[in-house]
């Protein structure tokens, strides 16, 4: 019997969730577009001269180390100067680094301030992170009604993350009273915009049949969106309808395909599907060493599985190897250095 991936996956998390906060991308110009040459000079100018724009282009340009050296108490630098004349945007991303500790010291409660004084310019991002803050209790007292509240202010001005955490709260009734309905329209919301949880979300709203009739080819077409994406449990499950045949053509080669995809980042329950694929040789060719590697691997789920199988000891030595060398291949893989401005929420 396979296992499913059936938890609704959270938009972004504080960093100790392993998230990040929303940021504004650099104003007129492009996310992507260096600034450098005359225009770093242009900027600086206007910056000294007091144009809050060109200061808080300026902390960008030194923050995410794109058209200026990466330096942090730079950014935090102008930052401030653009903060206190009352740009949100960079109220907003100044308390992104006192949340990160980047550039100035970790502080939670100066990082609440910040977002407070955007967030109460109807900035939608800074709406979003004040609610954060409140859902964690973080610089703030722990108060779901307060991160409700903000949540609600960002979604309603077309914020994703925000959607899809407001569908989260109403999917699970935490603060209010639970409404699949509710849940449904605002993931339904942030799906539209591309955002990756709220697909998957999506999927697995139209898969149980929660706020809208279980419809197979939704759910499939939503996990197939989060899932080119990346999101594990969306790979997962949608391995799962391709083995099924729900909502898709059954296929057990792409079953297979998609729970390597979700078990090679690390997700128990598609590492335990993917070693009974090995092991009955359904969609690749039949192993047994690699099969129990996956089991090894797929911690309480598989240990379960592997203790009715009742494995040789030789085997299961081999299999413990395998899993050992695969973890060492992935700490390795996970250590090597990102940009640091790629993993935040835009």
């Amino acid at each position: 019997m396979l296992l499913r991936s059936w938890f609704l996956a959270l938009a972004a998390s504080l960093l100790l969730a392993g998230g990040s906060l929303a940021e504004q991308p650099p104003g007129n110009f492009p996310s992507k577009a260096p600034v450098s040459g005359p225009d770093l000079s242009k900027l600086l100018r206007k910056a000294t001269d007091g144009d809050s724009a060109a200061q808080f282009l300026l902390g960008r340009a030194y923050e995410t180390g794109i058209g200026a050296p990466q330096d942090y108490r730079e950014a935090a630098r102008w930052y401030l100067q653009a903060a206190n004349r009352g740009r949100p945007e960079a109220q907003n991303n100044l308390g992104s680094l006192y949340v990160r500790g980047l550039g100035v010291p970790a502080d939670y409660q100066r990082a609440s301030s910040w977002f407070l004084r955007a967030a109460v310019q109807h900035y939608p991002p800074a709406e979003f992170n004040l609610g954060l803050l409140y859902s964690q209790g973080m610089g703030v007292h722990q108060d779901d009604a307060e991160a409700l509240r903000w949540y609600r202010d960002s979604a309603k001005r077309g914020y994703a993350v925000a959607q899809n955490n407001l569908g989260l709260i109403y999917s699970q009734g935490k603060g209010v009273p639970r409404d699949c309905g509710q849940a449904f329209q605002w993931f339904h919301k942030s799906a539209k915009q591309g955002l990756p949880a709220a697909e998957y979300n999506l999927g697995f709203m139209y898969e149980s049949g929660c706020g809208t009739e279980a419809n197979p080819r939704g759910a499939a077409k939503w996990y197939q969106k989060a899932a080119e994406q990346g999101i594990p449990e969306a790979e997962n499950n949608l391995g799962y309808l391709y083995l099924q045949g729900k909502g898709v053509e059954a296929s057990n080669a792409q079953a297979a395909h998609w729970f390597a995809k979700a078990a090679e980042q690390d997700l128990h329950t598609a590492q335990a599907n993917l070693g009974v694929m090995y092991l009955q040789g359904n969609g690749v060719p039949r192993d047994t060493d690699t099969a129990y590697m996956w089991l090894v691997l797929a911690g309480n789920a598989g240990k379960r599985m592997l203790s009715r199988m009742h494995a040789p000891l030789a085997t299961l030595a081999v299999a413990h190897h395998l899993a050992s060398r695969w973890q060492a291949q992935h700490r390795a893989l996970s250590a090597l250095p990102t940009d640091e401005a790629a993993s935040i929420l835009r």
